[in-house]
């Protein structure tokens, strides 16, 4: 693994930890170090499938 990909797979763990806790995509996109939100979404639905929100939306609401 590269440094590189180690870094996305910490910066994803703290995403995944805080928005389960609730707080703002925007905000955890600005202190992870994404230029934007939707650069930080862009990452996590390439990394996992799906946007953060549709993420943690319970599997029969979709």
């Amino acid at each position: 693994m590269t440094f590189g990909q180690w870094r996305q797979q910490a910066r994803l763990l703290e995403a995944l930890s805080r928005i389960a806790s609730g707080q703002p995509i925007a905000s955890i996109a600005q202190d992870l170090g994404y230029s934007s939100q939707s650069a930080f979404i862009s990452m996590f639905r390439k990394a996992l499938g799906k946007t953060p929100t549709r993420y943690f939306q319970p599997a029969d609401s979709e």
